[in-house]
């Protein structure tokens, strides 16, 4: 038995080592990260669906896309339709539903004929109640003072058991499963759900062993408040919610608009280079508990505005699929909800010029922040070298007007045109300007 498997696992090995062509990911700091919920991407609901709609991703201009757990979903004390993708029954296999190994190495390596690079969500923190681990080794998981396997503390997520990290053994699992699927399968990194539910050090060393099975970069995103996800566990990424909530503040409880870099500003203090953070106006849990960005940010408009300072400002801006159409109900993950991709108004046109410019002009991801903005207008000036680029986003839903510190021509960062631009200038409703210095 053991030499049937080992010539499974070599075969596979081979298999993927003659179709998957190497990828150099990117530096942090020029990643655009395209999330994907396989049961809203496509028709069929699976990552063959996900295959095939990869030029649709490229075109946009992302270059890493992050899969939503794509395991199998455990069945007992299941919530929500089709359960819930992040209770894990086997961090060893792929979810039935989504198709097998092949249809992931496939998309693998469809993905790096694009420049795209797949990380995988991965659920450290619990596992399903069906999980092998909990009738084989018990001792892995958290227990209340009877001896009876707990839930996740100060939690409601009654469908998963919390994992203790007391446990080397239990370490040793969890990091060699990392290892398989970037190390056998190709995968360029992992988004680690609730990372701040496991240990600092647990991270430290699982990041340092994945990173040393592999002789290519690996991308590291943590779902995470804590700073030391970026200054000690040796995550690249880390979720940004305060910029988030400045964002809303800004757009719709009408905050200045400085308030924005502020928060970028504090955000980056001290923080190590190379480390980043995630920035983004929807993602699968505000797209499907809260809603839209078209809800959130009372428009079409205003929600490609509030994307635009997210992308601009600085850290590695996300887009969840779906938003770049308009989406504007909520799009759930624990059943299936396809996306009409034939529903688009010509929104992705507009997010597919703004990702564009962004990949277009390093000054826009590297150039330190001038700020230049008003009550309501978003104004900066990002500069490296000899290179400039002025942004102005107009965060209100009426005519705003800015005055700048003088008059000059700028190429349009959309069109190419050069353009004169007063010192005194009006802007329409939610409108985004970029202009870059010729």
């Amino acid at each position: 038995m053991k030499r049937a498997r080992a010539y499974v696992v070599l075969m596979g090995l081979l298999w993927w080592s003659l179709t998957t062509t190497a990828l150099a990911l990117p530096p942090v700091e020029d990643v655009v990260v395209y999330e994907v919920n396989p049961r809203a991407f496509s028709d069929s609901g699976d990552l063959t669906g996900v295959t095939e709609g990869l030029d649709r991703i490229a075109g946009l201009g992302a270059n890493v896309i992050w899969l939503m757990p794509i395991h199998p979903i455990g069945q007992v004390r299941s919530v929500g339709g089709l359960g819930s993708p992040y209770s894990v029954r086997d961090y060893l296999d792929v979810n039935p539903e989504l198709g097998d190994l092949d249809d992931l190495r496939a998309l693998v390596a469809a993905a790096h004929d694009r420049d795209i690079a797949v990380i995988l969500d991965w659920v450290a923190n619990h596992t399903a109640w069906d999980h092998a681990w909990v009738a084989e080794q018990p001792d892995w998981y958290t227990k209340d003072e009877a001896g009876d396997i707990t839930h996740p503390p100060g939690t409601n997520w009654l469908d998963v058991a919390d994992l203790n990290y007391d446990n080397p053994a239990l370490r040793r699992a969890m990091i060699d499963a990392m290892i398989y699927w970037v190390r056998d399968v190709g995968v360029d990194g992992f988004r680690c759900d609730f990372s701040d539910g496991v240990p600092i050090d647990f991270w430290q060393e699982a990041i340092t062993r994945a990173r040393a099975s592999v002789d290519r970069p690996l991308l590291m995103l943590a779902e995470g408040t804590r700073p030391e996800n970026l200054t000690q566990a040796g995550f690249d990424l880390n979720y940004d919610w305060s910029f988030y909530d400045a964002l809303k503040k800004v757009f719709v409880e009408n905050q200045p608009p400085s308030l924005i870099l502020r928060t970028h500003a504090e955000r980056y203090r001290g923080l190590p280079a190379g480390r980043h953070w995630l920035r983004w106006t929807s993602n699968h849990d505000q797209h499907a508990w809260d809603a839209s960005p078209i809800e959130i940010f009372e428009g079409e408009e205003a929600s490609l505005a509030a994307f635009a300072a997210a992308l601009y400002v600085g850290g590695v801006p996300l887009i969840y699929n779906g938003q770049e159409i308009g989406v504007a109900e909520t799009i759930p993950f624990f059943e299936r909800a396809p996306i009409d991709w034939s529903a688009d108004t010509g929104l992705r046109e507009r997010y597919r010029q703004l990702i564009e410019s962004y990949n277009a002009h390093p000054v826009l991801r590297n150039g330190r922040l001038t700020n230049l903005s008003n009550q309501d207008v978003l104004a900066f000036v990002r500069h490296e070298g000899d290179q400039r680029a002025l942004i102005l986003i107009n965060t209100r839903p009426k005519p705003s007007d800015i005055t700048l510190p003088w008059s000059r021509s700028w190429l349009n960062g959309f069109s190419g045109e050069l353009t004169e631009i007063p010192r005194r200038l009006s802007l329409d409703p939610h409108e985004i300007r970029l202009l870059i210095q010729p």
